[in-house]
């Protein structure tokens, strides 16, 4: 585990990874190492190129990490079980607006918390300890309208409803969405007891805007599908690049393979044998060719839910079918 304040740039920290030797990292401190506090779309964008440059990758990838986790940069050709979180997002990895959760305690005035929710315009105040690791309630619009007609100035602990599930920085969040719904928010707790996050049904509906489900469900498809392919050895799967791809230099498996290069390695006997898939080959390939469609489709930005077509719904309906297949097989 790497965690030392010798090393103040990732630049200094990657030269440490080299071949047989992997290196594992607190996501939070590979970030800050970068210059970067949060993640977003050009931070992720950055990272991964830094490591692309130096022939490396981490797992998981570093916008799929568990923010209070560790992610395991390493040389691709390393076989070590580096693939064992084939989680789609972690909730720890979901957007938020803030450094932590807001929260107040059980004293706090109710006009306090009614400031702080109008002015940063959220519908739900987890009521902590101080030291954060204890969950009181939570106080959300609702709840405060049914205290609206008490005489006496009310604080926190007058208003607050009891708290629903409470998840883990790691836990999938595809697996709670339906806690998400049903709660209109799910607080997580981090690693070291603090409840520091909170995942809301609004975020979950920004979240699921135009296609970005199916972004979700593609890159945990095509994770578990590079798990798969890679228990065959190089020379066996480098024979099913396209054209002159089959004389790259420094192949290093599944991730350097095109979507359609998978197709053609899993129609090899002994490379599908390999991969444990135990169910019908033609009906997998068929839906994980269905999914390459797909794949196409929105890596161009070729629609939106608004305008999709029948068949590209159908396409939608094969990338969940072919994921629940994949989710069927051990992945360490």
């Amino acid at each position: 585990m790497f965690n030392s304040d010798e090393y103040q740039r990732v630049s200094d920290f990657l030269e440490l990874v080299k071949p047989g030797t992997p290196w594992c990292i607190p996501t939070e401190l590979f970030l800050k190492l970068n210059g970067n506090v949060k993640r977003g779309k050009f931070v992720n964008q950055s990272i991964n190129e830094l490591l692309k440059e130096r022939g490396l990758v981490s797992s998981p990838s570093i916008e799929a990490a568990d923010y209070y986790g560790d992610v395991i940069v390493s040389d691709p050709r390393d076989r070590f079980a580096r693939h064992e979180g084939a989680t789609s997002l972690p909730l720890s990895a979901f957007p938020s607006d803030f450094d932590g959760v807001i929260y107040f305690g059980r004293e706090t005035p109710v006009s306090k918390i009614k400031a702080k929710m109008v002015s940063f315009d959220i519908s739900q105040i987890p009521i902590l300890s101080s030291d954060q690791k204890q969950l009181h309630g939570v106080v959300t619009w609702r709840s405060l309208a049914l205290a609206s007609d008490s005489p006496e100035p009310l604080r926190a602990q007058d208003v607050m409803a009891k708290a629903g599930h409470v998840a883990s920085s790691g836990d999938d969040f595809v697996e709670l969405v339906d806690t998400i719904i049903a709660q209109e928010y799910v607080l997580y707790r981090v690693p070291d007891g603090r409840i520091n996050g909170i995942v809301t049904a609004s975020d979950l509906a920004r979240a699921f805007d135009g296609t970005a489900s199916i972004y979700v469900r593609l890159q945990e498809l095509e994770n578990r599908l590079r798990i798969l392919l890679d228990r065959s050895p190089l020379p066996e799967l480098q024979k099913h690049l396209e054209g002159r791809r089959q004389e790259m230099s420094g192949f290093r498996g599944a991730t350097d393979m095109m979507f359609g290069e998978y197709l053609s390695a899993l129609k090899d006997p002994n490379i599908w044998a390999a991969t444990g898939i135990g169910f019908d080959q033609d009906s997998c390939l068929s839906l994980l060719a269905a999914a390459k469609e797909v794949r196409n489709g929105v890596m161009h930005f070729s629609s939106g839910p608004e305008d999709e077509s029948q068949a590209e719904k159908d396409g939608h309906a094969a990338v969940i079918r072919a994921l629940r297949l994949l989710r069927a097989i051990p992945t360490s």
